[in-house]
Order: C-alpha cells, then structure tokens, then sequence
C-alpha cells in the first residue's frame, strides 16, 4: 500500500547552479546555487505568493536549502523543515560525469531490472524507498506542503505515483501535484 496521502502537494527543482548549466551530475555533492540561480529563486520566492503554502520541506543540499530560504522570505509564516530523505540520489563515484551519461545509465536501470552501475550509487530501491519516506515525512508536517528537491527525487516521485516521468523538470518549475480518482496528475504553476 502507498503510505502518501490523497492530497495535493507541491514539488519544486531548486534554482540553478554552474554544474546545471554545464549539464555535469551533480548527486549528493553539495553544489551551490549560481548568481543566475540565485536571481531564480528570488522569482521563484516571489512567483509562489500566488500559491497558499504554509509548509515548505527542503534537501539539506545547499542548492535545495538556499531555494527554499528564499520561498521562506517571501512566506515567513510558513514552517520550514530540512529532511535529508529529500536529498538528492547519491551517484557515488560517478558524480561529477555528464548528465547525457547519468541518462543512458539510468534508461539501463529502466530497461534492465537487475542492471546495477555499482560505483557507490544509491540503488534504485533503496533510492524509491527513500523519496517514498520522504513525502509521508513531509505530509506529517502539514497536509499540503511545499517540497524544494531535485531533478531526480522527481522523477522518483512521478514512478511512485504512477505519473508519465519528465527526464527532467526546469529548475525552479512549481508544479501542484494532485490526486484524482485513483490517480494523479501534475500541474504547472
């Protein structure tokens, strides 16, 4: 049975940082966000008090945290909490390595139930029981809160719902992630 609730939440990329936009993996390394990212989550900040968040839920990473202390800014009243299972996938050793690389590794893994790229990466299974933990985490907190992650956590969390996966979400896309009938759907904000 899939422990998250049958309630709207809303999911946002942190802003960019230089490794984004040289389109290297960036995993667990705690990469900071760039000037440009930055000014994004400035937008980003001011863009979400159109949106009714009370509760933001941020990856410790310094590129998720940072995105999140701005939305934080703009909506001081809203509780902010850093949980690490919101922390990006590890790819161990192979951070650093190219995106389009990190794709073709991960479109194996979809294609090949046992392909395993070893090298200190987080398994799959152990990676989708995490994000899994992470939104029951978060929905304790309040029933429609606000989760600042990262690209994979995403595409995690779309295989958990059962949600047609992006390869990858913009950096600094709001979306409103909603149940309907016995499945869910995605709205871009």
């Amino acid at each position: 049975m899939n422990p998250i609730e049958q309630k709207y939440f809303f999911f946002v990329r942190h802003a960019q940082t230089d490794w984004n936009r040289q389109k290297i993996c960036q995993g667990q390394r705690d990469i900071p966000l760039s000037l440009k990212g930055y000014q994004e989550a400035k937008t980003l900040a001011a863009d979400s008090l159109k949106v009714s968040i009370e509760c933001i839920v941020t990856s410790p990473l310094s590129r998720a945290l940072e995105t999140a202390k701005e939305i934080h800014k703009a909506k001081p009243h809203a509780k902010l909490h850093i949980i690490p299972e919101l922390s990006e996938r590890s790819w161990g050793s192979l951070e650093g390595m190219s995106s389009h690389e990190m794709y073709d590794i991960e479109r194996l893994e979809e294609n090949d139930a046992s392909y395993f790229p070893g090298n200190g990466v987080e398994p799959r299974g152990t990676f989708n029981q995490r994000v899994l933990q992470a939104i029951s985490i978060a929905q304790t907190f309040h029933e429609h809160p606000l989760l600042v992650s990262h690209g994979r956590v995403f595409i995690e969390l779309c295989r958990i719902l059962g949600i047609p996966p992006l390869r990858q979400i913009p950096n600094c896309q709001l979306v409103k992630i909603s149940p309907r009938n016995e499945s869910w759907e995605i709205h871009l904000i």
